[in-house]
């Protein structure tokens, strides 16, 4: 058995200080997000492995760990197709149907984006490549959607973690499953 504390990344600085729809555009953390990544670090129990998406964000916070870091493009966000890189407010103007829509609804699908259930997939075989991988305990920086996925895959709940929440697991059996255990960031 292995312990896996499955992260989300810190909050990043959005171009115009506009809220969007990020999905896999990259864009880095700001001093908020950088300072959250600091206290969850400071609170991270032992890992003997640090694993994160290719996003910046994702690989400036497992850089607050302080241990080489692997990076794994199985990690990634689910990408957002059209809405991917958007403000909200430019997704009400070209889309105002399926954004009004989705406000009763989030499971409808974007256009051009990536099917969950790939994503999910995806993600599940960067995490098991993790586990194979890691020596011991290890971290897992990644991203508020796929994370929900997996939790969605385990618990049969979708929750998006807040930013540099840390979602303990534990890894057994070939298998992940949530625990009791609550780390606060």
């Amino acid at each position: 058995m292995k312990r896996v504390y499955l992260i989300r990344h810190g909050l990043p600085v959005f171009p115009g200080g506009k809220r969007m729809c990020i999905g896999t555009t990259d864009i880095p953390m700001g001093e908020k997000g950088l300072a959250q990544a600091a206290r969850m670090a400071a609170i991270l129990p032992p890992v003997t492995a640090v694993f994160s998406s290719p996003l910046t964000r994702a690989v400036q916070t497992a850089q607050a760990i302080g241990m080489p870091i692997t990076i794994l493009p199985g990690l990634r966000e689910l990408y957002a197709g059209e809405w991917d890189g958007l403000t909200f407010e430019q997704i009400r103007q070209r889309y105002p149907q399926l954004y009004a829509a989705r406000a009763n609804d989030s499971t409808l699908p974007l256009p051009g984006a990536e099917d969950h259930e790939d994503g999910l997939s995806r993600f599940c075989a960067a995490m098991d490549t993790a586990a194979q991988l890691a020596p011991g305990d290890f971290a897992v920086v990644a991203h508020g959607g796929v994370i929900g996925e997996l939790l969605k895959d385990i618990t049969g709940q979708w929750k998006k973690p807040g930013y540099t929440e840390v979602i303990p697991l534990v890894w057994e059996n070939g298998q992940f499953k949530v625990t009791e255990e609550e780390i606060y960031a």
